[in-house]
């Protein structure tokens, strides 16, 4: 006799519970009962999934043959519910219910939440890089880290800029340090080889850092040497201590820094039409972009020209405005402390996926700041109406021109930056705003004094 099964049927947020027997398991059985449980499923418009032993959604079509696997699945869970759900699609897309919005919108909650207080734990720590400037004093630093560490973990190989190896001559033919001890030059890191950055600086060894890694980074231990930054957290002093419980810990929390992908796309027409893409009044840009992923901002602006600079501004290949003024800043959440905020800025927490955008100097006083969110595709053209030519630089780096009818195309990038916290991502950064900007300090008031009244 055939074994029955439960099948959960999940449509537009409303769930229920079918029995139906083994044997009759099949595609046009479940749908059958999908029509007959729901009067709106709509066979026509609906895909079924079903969900399998990773908890992972599976479509299913007629002509799988996914019947042993979803069989499977119940065998190897120990458990007699089978999970199907339709999926509307709408002009090619899957749609969702309110009430389905609604729970995914909640479980995002949750998610983001989790993500920002959970503890992670870093891969095995093989292969450091230490980042600092080409300074004697840095680099006296830079050997009293790296000669630790070395003998410290006899299985960590330590990597260290090019310019110290004078700083290392006496103790380079170690037999431990010929074995331990590499030198890196700027254009052969490759971001598969480390495991972890440690940075000796300000917040500009981190920008250094990041402009170093323009895909793929590895999470960045950062120290200051009693100056406090936004990125810099950790107090040297203290280094051999953070870095013994960051290598042998269980785990450490982080900041997960987003950082904009910009590409930009030069006004040259090319004789074959099929590699152009169209452009802003008119013009052809070609699909040939250069490429930079930024942790702090970029930042458009007049050179200079005595003139104001007229920029296009672009939402998902929708124009929303033109803005007359002396530049624009798009910053990410970490550089929302940075330029964006001497223009006028907002203070966002950096765990936040947004794309500030920050008009410098504008011509109307209506052009105020925006906060959009960070999967928006920005689109910034300096129009062939523009009375001047414009200059664009990114994280303060790689200052270029931008002529009539270039643009840049800026999206959320897919490498983004992982900094070790000290105390968590929340205290570290009001940390920084209480100690580094003074962030709403004032002299207190005298108490109030009744006898005055009497």
């Amino acid at each position: 006799m055939a074994a029955s099964l439960n099948l959960k049927l999940t449509f537009r947020g409303e769930s229920t519970y079918v029995i139906i027997k083994e044997n009759e398991l099949n595609f046009d059985q479940v749908k059958h009962q999908f029509s007959k449980e729901f009067e709106t499923f709509d066979s026509e418009k609906c895909k079924i999934e079903w969900k399998d032993q990773d908890n992972d959604w599976i479509i299913w079509k007629r002509d799988d043959d996914s019947l042993n696997n979803i069989l499977k699945n119940v065998a190897k869970n120990d458990q007699n519910t089978l999970k199907f759900q339709a999926i509307e699609t709408i002009n090619g897309r899957d749609s969702l219910s309110t009430k389905a919005l609604i729970r995914r919108y909640i479980n995002m909650l949750d998610e983001t939440r989790d993500t920002a207080e959970r503890i992670v734990q870093l891969d095995i720590m093989r292969h450091i890089m230490i980042i600092t400037k080409p300074e004697q004093k840095l680099a006296n630093y830079t050997r009293e880290v790296t000669t630790w560490l070395i003998e410290s973990y006899h299985q960590i190989h330590v990597y260290v800029d090019r310019n110290f190896m004078n700083v290392f001559e006496m103790i380079a033919e170690r037999e431990e340090y010929q074995r331990q001890l590499h030198f890196w030059n700027a254009n052969d890191v490759k971001s598969d080889n480390i495991d972890l950055i440690i940075t000796l600086g300000g917040d500009g060894t981190i920008l250094y850092s990041s402009w170093m890694f323009q895909s793929d980074m590895p999470p960045l231990l950062s120290f200051h040497f009693g100056s406090l930054g936004f990125l810099t957290v950790f107090d040297f002093n203290n280094h051999r201590r953070v870095l013994r419980n960051v290598i042998d810990g269980g785990g450490v929390r982080v900041n997960v820094r987003s950082r904009l992908k910009c590409s930009i796309y030069r006004n040259h027409k090319k004789v074959n039409e099929s590699n152009n893409i169209e452009g802003v009044d008119g013009l052809e840009i070609s699909q040939s972009p250069e490429i930079f992923h930024v942790l702090n901002d970029l930042c458009i602006d007049r050179g200079d020209a005595g003139n104001m600079l007229e920029i296009l501004l672009f939402l998902d290949g929708c124009q929303i405005t033109s803005i007359w003024a002396d530049g624009l800043v798009l910053a990410t959440c970490t550089g929302s402390t940075a330029y964006s905020l001497s223009a006028g800025g907002s203070l966002v927490h950096p765990d936040q996926n947004a794309i500030l955008i920050t008009p410098i100097a504008p011509h109307t006083l209506t052009a105020r700041p925006m906060i959009i969110p960070g999967f928006k595709e920005i689109r910034v053209c300096v129009p062939s109406t523009s009375r001047i030519t414009g200059w664009v630089s990114f994280d303060g780096r790689n200052r270029i021109s931008l002529d009539r009818g270039d643009s840049i195309v800026v999206t959320a990038s897919l490498h983004p930056l992982l900094t070790i916290c000290s105390e968590g991502p929340y205290k570290d950064w009001f940390r920084g705003l209480s100690k580094i900007l003074s962030w709403n300090e004032r002299v207190p008031q005298r108490p109030y004094d009744n006898s005055i009244l009497v």
